[in-house]
């Protein structure tokens, strides 16, 4: 494995092509089985991981994710909401989607933030 050493230099040159590439979320299509459709999700901000770490209950963290990454739908569409009954906002996340699904797209929201990259430790 022929792995260049990261500098200061090397960041500067960088730079630009860094910066580019974190202004615009990724997204993916997720085909649904239960719902036979396919949904877009975002790449999720700093600031919604924070909250999503911050929920206790494994469930409702992964719920709050994929209400704040679903592109399409729009999940924070207030009419759909009221159509489907729902009492808070995330509560969509559990009228439209199979238990066992949200899990899996809430992970792939977390692949697109990077939790599948690799970092490993390089020996001598």
């Amino acid at each position: 494995m022929n792995k260049i050493k990261l500098t200061c230099e090397e960041l500067i040159k960088r730079k630009d092509a860094l910066i580019e590439g974190k202004k615009t979320p990724k997204t993916k299509d997720l085909y649904i089985e239960s719902l036979d459709a396919v949904i877009t999700i975002k790449q999720p901000d700093r600031d919604t991981v924070s909250d999503t770490q911050a929920i206790d209950n494994g469930g409702l963290s992964d719920r709050y994710l994929v209400y704040e990454c679903c592109l399409t739908p729009n999940l924070k569409d207030s009419q759909l909401q009221s159509a489907y009954g729902c009492a808070e906002p995330d509560e969509i996340v559990d009228k439209i989607f199979e238990l066992g699904e949200i899990g899996k797209i809430a992970a792939q929201c977390t692949e697109l933030a990077g939790a599948g990259n690799k970092v490993e430790e390089i020996k001598n």
